[in-house]
């Protein structure tokens, strides 16, 4: 921590506390923003000051600290060559500037410097520090604001869809301790938060509520660039929950009660199968996204993150000895990977005070789980599934991803943080199915 961050850090959150009484202000008529938006920035706030804090004083290192080294010499470039400093973190073409290795490889961050994911981020970092004059604190502050903004629009849009739902859903998307502390640095978590729920809003205001078109299409194709850059495997959960999602929607628009029994295996035949042929086309035109691929990547997290499990930190868990990322493979693993991602670590699997409070979350949400589908009601869950369009939305991205995180990170320390998108997806579905279970009249 440097004396510009001691100086600046209190002229940012200044900033940033401005600017959001103005998106406030600008939103008056909105009463969710005059009740949350700013208990919810006191929250991000404290997050991101805790995340900067823990990561320069506990672990002294990180990711987040090498991701501020490697944007360091990008802000000292751009007074010299700003031409290519520019064409790097506003380009997806060239690698990192060449100017800049010595600094980056001096520091042992040049691992960061391979691969797209970490280029993306790099780049986003990079644009951000521009703003920032080279303060780690503040680039934590502005990535943390700036994710917040994209959370609290798709919190407003729910409670849009289930007014009478907000405090619940001010839990699912402000006030999970998990969320609001690793969805809060400099870090690929931070930019795949925001930029999920910016798709996810962008996708609804334009393909239901029709709003905005220019603007959400907009939107809609940076966070899916983003997206696929960082994390592309979302993107095979996100466009099927988004279709599925439409056809529940149109479906029950429909007045006719047999209109709407004949129309719905038909909508969602249609929303299935335009899923499946995008995610076929997507694998099909881009080499790192076919199912080889995909399983290669897995096998490699697999490898690197049990060795991370084992060494460090003493969180590892198992699926077996038996892991195979083929489709039988995964398939036999799902169920336990999804238990894992959603409900881990459990009581046993506590190592650490970290693990401690990761463990109480997880029981939390295992606890609200079952008094949702276990109970004498459960057949008004399972039938809620398929009819609420909400919950189609939540259902195939928390599945999927959770799979996908499940079977490939192998340690919570990993897990705690890929997970942190779905989170506040399995708090609204829990939320909302257990409202439309309560409350019959709602359907």
């Amino acid at each position: 921590m440097d004396v510009i961050d001691i100086l600046l850090l209190p002229l940012y959150l200044g900033f940033i506390y401005f600017f959001a009484n103005f998106i406030r202000s600008k939103n008056a008529g909105n009463p969710i923003y005059q009740r949350y938006y700013m208990r919810g920035l006191n929250y991000k706030m404290f997050g991101a000051l805790g995340f900067a804090f823990i990561y320069l004083f506990y672990y002294r290192g990180g990711d987040t600290i090498n991701f501020y080294i490697t944007m360091k010499p990008l802000f000292k470039l751009f007074f010299r060559d700003p031409v290519t400093c520019l064409y790097f973190v506003l380009t997806p073409l060239p690698g990192y500037p060449p100017e800049c290795h010595y600094e980056v490889y001096t520091h042992g961050a040049a691992y960061l410097l391979r691969g797209t994911a970490s280029l993306t981020t790099i780049r986003i970092g990079g644009f951000v520090n521009l703003f920032c004059f080279n303060s780690y604190m503040a680039c934590t502050v502005v990535f943390s604001f700036i994710s917040y903004i994209f959370v609290f629009r798709a919190f407003a849009l729910f409670c849009s869809i289930y007014p009478k739902l907000e405090k619940q859903f001010a839990i699912a998307f402000l006030m999970i301790p998990s969320v609001v502390f690793w969805g809060s640095g400099v870090s690929k978590d931070t930019i795949m938060l925001g930029c999920i729920f910016l798709f996810i809003t962008s996708y609804y205001q334009l393909v239901i509520s029709k709003k905005n078109i220019v603007a959400n299409i907009l939107w809609l194709v940076i966070s899916g660039i983003i997206i696929s850059s960082i994390r592309g495997f979302i993107l095979f959960s996100i466009i099927p929950g988004a279709m599925l999602m439409t056809a529940v929607y149109y479906r029950s628009a429909l007045r006719s009660g047999i209109l709407r029994i004949v129309a719905g295996p038909i909508f969602l035949l249609v929303g299935g199968a335009a899923s499946y042929l995008f995610i076929q086309g997507i694998g099909n035109s881009v080499q790192s996204y076919n199912l080889d691929a995909l399983a290669q990547k897995a096998e490699g997290f697999h490898s690197w993150h049990t060795t991370l499990g084992e060494t460090k930190g003493g969180s590892f868990y198992s699926l077996g000895n038996d892991v195979d990322y083929s489709l039988a493979g995964i398939l036999r693993k799902a169920p336990l990977a999804l238990v894992i991602c959603l409900f881990g670590p459990f009581v046993w699997q506590i190592r650490n005070a970290v693990m401690l409070l990761s463990g109480i979350e997880s029981l939390v949400f295992l606890f609200y789980f079952f008094r949702v589908f276990l109970t004498g009601r459960a057949y008004r869950a399972l039938n809620v599934l398929f009819r609420d369009h909400i919950v189609m939305l939540c259902l195939p991205i928390i599945i999927i991803v959770g799979i996908a995180i499940g079977m490939t990170s192998f340690n919570y320390g990993a897990l705690v943080r890929y997970r942190i998108p779905v989170q506040p997806l399995l708090a609204v579905l829990l939320i909302v199915t257990h409202y439309r279970i309560t409350h019959p009249e709602s359907d």
